[in-house]
């Protein structure tokens, strides 16, 4: 009987002595948590001016400022918050230079800030007469009439092929027949009618001023991993203005980026730090160099249509 009762008193105080211990840890925490929240009012505090100004540049600087003091995800949803080119520019910064976790979230985010362009993003898929996918890229929807412009050797996979035709697929899940208005060689450049109409908003024509070693982003759907897969970015730096390749193979002259470039990434639209279009991706080599076909011969030359 003592040594039941002994028992019984040392099961209480030991259940007593967790419940009091768990109470400590959760208070700890607690109060852990109500100083990281302290710490981050302080730092946005010491920014707000910043932030709300209406300079981007200050904007950015701000963002990009608070993220080095190890609060990348107070920079990121402040990002969110704010908006505007400043904000996506920073947003670009932090995705390739935070920690996985907080690079990952700011990729989320950029993501969300260029839906609308991602909702532009096409696949052109080359098929045979039987239904055989045959080759497939990507493309930038150019207006809400169906209008896909693309790199223009992504249109050569019919070449030989009897029967061959094009069609698009798009990330609102519609597959649709293609017809090529035209094509022009010297440009790479081809466009593609489809019959859908889409409600999109005007598409962004602002030229962009990228400078050497700015971040660039290519957004583009993986064809390998269907055309509903959300579009993907991928975010590299600008290099410089030349031409790729030559040496008896073909020449490429235009934009060129740093960015990890995939099969089926042809024809997918590459935008500056501020969101705005720096041109259609051509072709990449094997030192991670990809030349773009730049945004003003793609609106030239769309705008021929």
């Amino acid at each position: 009987m003592v040594a039941g009762i002994g028992f019984y008193a040392t099961n209480i105080y030991n259940r007593r002595q967790t419940a009091a211990e768990e109470a400590r840890k959760t208070a700890e925490e607690g109060r852990k948590d109500r100083e990281i929240q302290f710490a981050e009012a302080q730092t946005v505090e010491k920014f707000i001016e910043h932030l709300a100004s209406t300079d981007e540049q200050r904007r950015k600087a701000a963002l990009i400022a608070i993220s080095t003091l190890g609060k990348s995800q107070v920079a990121i949803d402040l990002a969110e918050a704010f908006k505007g080119p400043g904000a996506t520019s920073a947003l670009t910064t932090i995705a390739a230079t935070a920690p996985a976790a907080q690079a990952e979230r700011a990729v989320l985010a950029l993501q969300d800030i260029l839906r609308d362009l991602s909702g532009r993003v096409v696949t052109v898929e080359t098929v045979t007469k039987k239904g055989q996918v045959i080759g497939m890229a990507n493309g930038l929807l150019v207006d809400a009439d169906g209008l896909v412009v693309t790199a223009g050797h992504v249109l050569s996979g019919v070449s030989g092929v009897k029967g061959a035709t094009f069609r698009i697929a798009m990330a609102q899940g519609a597959i649709t027949s293609a017809r090529v208005v035209r094509r022009d060689e010297a440009l790479d450049l081809g466009l593609l009618r489809t019959s859908e109409k889409l409600d999109l908003p005007p598409l962004d024509r602002t030229p962009s001023d990228a400078a050497f070693g700015e971040r660039v982003m290519v957004v583009w759907v993986d064809p390998r991993n269907g055309y509903e897969s959300a579009p993907v970015l991928e975010v590299g730096r600008m290099a410089e203005t030349g031409v790729l390749g030559g040496g008896g193979g073909p020449s490429y002259a235009g934009v060129i980026v740093r960015v990890n470039a995939a099969p089926g990434m042809s024809g997918a639209p590459a935008v500056d730090s501020a969101g705005r279009l720096l041109g259609l991706v051509q072709a990449s080599d094997q030192q991670g160099l990809t030349v773009l076909i730049p945004a003003e011969d793609v609106f030239a030359f769309a705008a021929g249509a």
